[in-house]
């Protein structure tokens, strides 16, 4: 089962996030949907949450959008997807015509902001069959009750590598995740005061920078406009090599070797 609400825990909070901004809205009752997830989509949920929570829901299959599916136009489908060209691009083929339609009709929720093109094309497609469309502001993966991850695995390479040609790459990588990292501070309800460490290279601080700007926009259209204090909560963005030697010690926490030691799996172990 998911998190109890009673937890204060990341995924305890991210869950419930998820059901009061997708679930809750567009639930009718006794009505049953299919639910068609991305990548990401996929490793969010996972991380958060059962199939039997889903169940509970009204969600009564749950499908890769990237597969090749067969159509059940008796049902509505539930889109929780990225805003990305290729996750919007297999949204359209389920709704190319309306006599092809895969589906009765679609309620489409984005992790993120969802850029104009992609928004435009949709709605040049097949407005019709769109019943919401929505952006929900949750683009990272929390891991445990008091870790998340935002799911880059390029960040490493183009925040340090010598090659000029990837600085374009770099900056895009920087943009995404502070991108991100506001939809943390999002979910959290936090409008944080952003501090760094400018050493050993300029990471840190052009990272902060973007988040600093990017909480300022989020929080100037949101609705609770969120006014820093100084009893609020502080965002510290370090570089990797304020703390290098934690990345060669294997066994760093007792956790780190309880893995090593048990037959822990799903992060559960169990004593026979």
């Amino acid at each position: 089962m998911a998190p109890p609400v009673t937890e204060r825990g990341l995924k305890s909070v991210v869950w419930q996030k998820i059901k009061a901004t997708v679930f809750d809205d567009c639930k009718k009752e006794d009505e049953w949907k299919i639910m068609l997830l991305d990548e990401f989509t996929t490793k969010l949920l996972a991380s958060c949450c059962k199939m039997t929570d889903l169940l509970a829901e009204g969600i009564t299959v749950v499908e890769n959008i990237y597969k090749n599916r067969e159509p059940v136009r008796q049902m509505k489908a539930l889109y929780f997807i990225t805003p990305t060209s290729k996750s919007v691009d297999c949204f359209l083929r389920d709704f190319g015509s309306k006599s092809e339609n895969k589906y009765k009709a679609a309620y489409i929720y984005f992790t993120d902001f969802c850029p104009d093109s992609l928004f435009n094309k949709i709605k040049a497609s097949c407005s019709k069959s769109i019943r919401r469309c929505k952006e929900i502001n949750i683009s990272f993966l929390p891991l445990e009750s008091q870790v998340y991850t935002l799911d880059v695995p390029d960040a490493f390479y183009y925040c340090y590598s010598p090659d000029p040609s990837n600085a374009n790459g770099k900056d895009a990588i920087m943009e995404a995740m502070a991108d991100q990292i506001v939809t943390v501070c999002a979910t959290l309800d936090e409008n944080p005061g952003v501090r760094y460490k400018s050493k050993p290279l300029d990471n840190a601080s052009k990272l902060a920078q973007l988040v600093e700007k990017k909480l300022e926009n989020y929080y100037k259209i949101d609705e609770k406009s969120l006014i820093k204090g100084k009893t609020h909560s502080q965002l510290i963005i370090i570089d990797r090599g304020f703390d290098p030697v934690s990345t060669v010690l294997h066994e760093l926490t007792f956790q780190a070797m309880a893995y090593d030691l048990l037959p822990i799996e799903n992060d559960t172990y169990k004593q026979v």
